[in-house]
Order: C-alpha cells, then sequence, then structure tokens
C-alpha cells in the first residue's frame, strides 16, 4: 500500500482534518490503518442502514474499535425507509447529508471513502447495462469535489484481495456483510461471476477500468467547457433561447441537454432517463411554438415565446396574475384571450368591459369568496360550488379563478360561470379561453 500512502500524504497533511466513512468492513478498516499511519486527524463516522440483524454488531465494532485510538465517531441510524423497502439512492442520500454534516462540524477539509479497483469496475458495467451520461459512464473519480470539499478515494488503485492480503499481514480485524454473499442483487453478481472473467484475460483489469475511467472523465471535462461557454451565449436565467439552441450541433445540443438538466435536478438526476433527453430534444426542435410536457419531480418543461425551460410546480401555493392576452398559470395551464366566441361551456367566458372593473387577475380561492352565479338567484360560496362540482378537498386551492379589480368572482375556470358571462347574441367584447395543459 506504499503508493495508496503517498497518495494520501500528496493531499493530507499535518493540521488537515479528514472525514472518514467507516462501515467496519474489510475496506474502511484497511483506509483507517493506511490514515494511522500517515498520522492523519481522523473523524468517523459510521452509518446504521437498518438492513440486517449484524448492523448493530457492525456498530459496536466499530464504537470499541475507535476507542483505543480516541478517535472521534459520529453514528447514524436510518430508522425507515420510504414505503418500507431499502433503496440506494435513498440511503446514499442520507449518508453524503450525514458526512456533510460532520465535515461542518469538525471543520473538515477531505472526505474519504474506500472504494477499490473491484468497486469501479462494477460500476462502470452497471452504468453501461443501464444506459448513463458520458460522466456515468466514467465511473468513480480517485478526486473529486463534492460540496466545494475534497473527496478522496485512495484505494481505487486497489483490489480486494489486495485488501484482505493487507489486512491479514498487520493483523487488523474488520466485520463483514453477509449480504455480499447474495446473487439477488446485480451488483453481486457482476463481482461473482464477471470479475472473475475479466481476471482471467488480465489481473490487471481494475487499473485498466481506471485508466478508462480517467481518459472518460478528460474528454467529459473538456465538452462540459465547450458546454458552459455554449450556455452563456443561448441561455438567460436558465431559460433557452429557441432559435440559438436549433443553430447547434446535435451533438452539442445532447451534451448541453445533459447539463441543463444535471444543473436541474442536481442529486435527484437518476430520475431521469435517455427518453427525457430524447423528449427535451425533440420538443425543442419540434415546430410547435407552445406547449407543456410534465417532468419528474413535478417539474414542467415549457415552450413558449422562443424560450423553452423547466419549472418546478408549486402545488398549493397562493397565487395572483394579472390577465394579459395570454397567460401561462403556475400548473401549466393557460389562460388565451380570444376574438371570436367558440364554445359555450365553463372553459371560456364572454364580458362586457363596461360591466366590470378593469383589470382582470387569476387567483386563488380565499376565505368567504362568493360569486353570483349564472341563472341563480344570489351569491353562493366558492367553496360550496366546488364541493357540488366534487373538486376533491386537496385541488379546490389551486382551483384558478378570474376576479375584477373590485374583487369581484366573475368565473371559476373550467367549473362554473358567474353572472356577468354572456350569451352569444349579447354585448361583450372580451373573450377568454381556458386552455388546460394536456391540451396545448
Amino acid at each position: 500500500m506504499k503508493e495508496e500512502k503517498e497518495f494520501l500524504k500528496q493531499y493530507i497533511h499535518e493540521n488537515d482534518v479528514c472525514v472518514l466513512a467507516l462501515s467496519g468492513g474489510p475496506d474502511s478498516m484497511c483506509l483507517l490503518h493506511l490514515l494511522l499511519e500517515i498520522k492523519a486527524k481522523i473523524i468517523c463516522v459510521h452509518i446504521n442502514h437498518g438492513t440486517r440483524e449484524t448492523c448493530e454488531r457492525d456498530q459496536e465494532f466499530v464504537k470499541e474499535y475507535l476507542k483505543k485510538y480516541e478517535i472521534p465517531l459520529e453514528i447514524a441510524k436510518i430508522e425507515s425507509y420510504k414505503n418500507n423497502r431499502f433503496k440506494e439512492e435513498e440511503a446514499r442520500k442520507f449518508r453524503y447529508k450525514k458526512f456533510q454534516e460532520t465535515m461542518t462540524k469538525y471543520h473538515a477539509k477531505y472526505l474519504l471513502t474506500a472504494h477499490h479497483g473491484d468497486d469501479l469496475t462494477e460500476t462502470i458495467l452497471m452504468r453501461i447495462l443501464r444506459g448513463s451520461t458520458l460522466e456515468g459512464y466514467a465511473g468513480i473519480k480517485r478526486k473529486s469535489t463534492w460540496n466545494d470539499m475534497i473527496l478522496l478515494r485512495p484505494l481505487l488503485t486497489k483490489r480486494k484481495k489486495d485488501i484482505y492480503e493487507y489486512l491479514e499481514e498487520h493483523k487488523i480485524p474488520y466485520m463483514e456483510d453477509e449480504t455480499n454473499k447474495l446473487d439477488n442483487i446485480r451488483r453481486n453478481r457482476i463481482r461473482h461471476h464477471i470479475l472473475p472473467c475479466l481476471e482471467r484475460e488480465t489481473s490487471n483489469y481494475h487499473l485498466k477500468m481506471l485508466k478508462f475511467s480517467e481518459e472518460l472523465s478528460e474528454k467529459n471535462d473538456l465538452i462540459n467547457e465547450i458546454v458552459e461557454e455554449t450556455r452563456k451565449k443561448v441561455e438567460k436565467d436558465h431559460r433557452i433561447e429557441v432559435k440559438k439552441f436549433q443553430t447547434l450541433s446535435r451533438n452539442l445540443q445532447r451534451a448541453y441537454i445533459e447539463s441543463y438538466l444535471k444543473d436541474i435536478y442536481g442529486d435527484e438526476l437518476e430520475y431521469l432517463t435517455k427518453k427525457h433527453i430524447n423528449l427535451f430534444e425533440n420538443s425543442i426542435n419540434s415546430k410547435r411554438n407552445c406547449f407543456y410536457l410534465s417532468f419528474p419531480k413535478n417539474y414542467l418543461l415549457i415552450k413558449q415565446y422562443g424560450w423553452c425551460y423547466l419549472l418546478l410546480e408549486e402545488e398549493n401555493k397562493p397565487f395572483k396574475i394579472e390577465l394579459q392576452e395570454e397567460v401561462s398559470l403556475p400548473n401549466g395551464d393557460m389562460v388565451k384571450k380570444i376574438t371570436e366566441y367558440q364554445e359555450k361551456n365553463n372553459f371560456e367566458i364572454h364580458l362586457n368591459s363596461q360591466d366590470i372593473k378593469l383589470p382582470l387577475f387569476i387567483t386563488t380561492r380565499s376565505d368567504g369568496m362568493k360569486m353570483a352565479v349564472k341563472n341563480l338567484n344570489g351569491h353562493r360560496k366558492v367553496n360550496d360550488i366546488l364541493i357540488d362540482k366534487k373538486i376533491p378537498k386537496e385541488k379546490r386551492d389551486q382551483i384558478p379563478i378570474l376576479i375584477d379589480t373590485n374583487g369581484t368572482v366573475l368565473w371559476i375556470l373550467g367549473v362554473s360561470k358567474s353572472k356577468y358571462d354572456l350569451a352569444k347574441d349579447e354585448n361583450y367584447d372580451i373573450i377568454y379561453k381556458y386552455i388546460k395543459r394536456k391540451e396545448l
């Protein structure tokens, strides 16, 4: 492990504090020993995933082992998982949140994880099988930045068998995760059945994979530089100017979209697939000038007025928007002024400007709001109208409502109209149409 120690010394100096992710398994115990060898200032973090009976055993082992070295230990346990089902991405977010908190608490400069060469090989193969971006295919880096801090993985140059040999030589104890022997997980199947095939071809496959990873990362960094310069010319406030984007080559367009989506989704990028990249590309290049499409995590892909962008739908948040010729609502629906009577239904209203106080506004329901319902005497509470129309309770606060400057309710869009709505043969000079997102 001489080369790995030299790698650590290259970055970790006398007063640098480093946080080590310590599971108690062979890999992290090996890395702990290397850090002790170079006399690093260590803070350990142990995550109890709560997925097997031996998790408590591992936690106690780590606690007892660190006592003799007087190394501070932070422990965090995942008490439950969404839908009571373990998901690696959920666990990863939990781990890195705890790492972030620990690094801030101890003013640490480095975060270290014990990923080794077999881990890198497995990760690359898994992403090839699943499909990914160029950055994804590159796998994990030996040195990278994470939230303005430095993440080091010094063991990427070693295989699992090298780690076991080191532990045996130095009489270092460790705990084994028995689930690593199961074949019901893809990573385990690759480890048990594919890596032995690679080893028969060459014992240094992990170093070849590391070289492959580094070369892909270099190419990806170059592409990112080009994309970033392009984005400065084509984009404003995360909105893409359609005509400028359409002048780019197809390869640059796709790299641009991947970069754009990574900025928007961040750590939740796994919710996207190649299908979403293709959908984004086809949409922005289509001849349609205006549409809305749903994207994962409550985002909308919007194309209108020569711009294309993703917007997070704001659920259950009150709004009040002055009505113009055409207005997009927070949920992606649209209200558009038209010139001719088209339909007699609750998706179109016909008003006389002499009967109301301009300007008009689209807003959400407020307590006590009432409307003089068309063809009925007197006023009714808007909430009662929504109940009668069987609008679910959770949706009532987001139903758009047209009011004038005096607050007079003129129209519950798509639901009911007031007495101010005029018939086709009456005298009106204002017509608005309500268009649901799915119809755009």
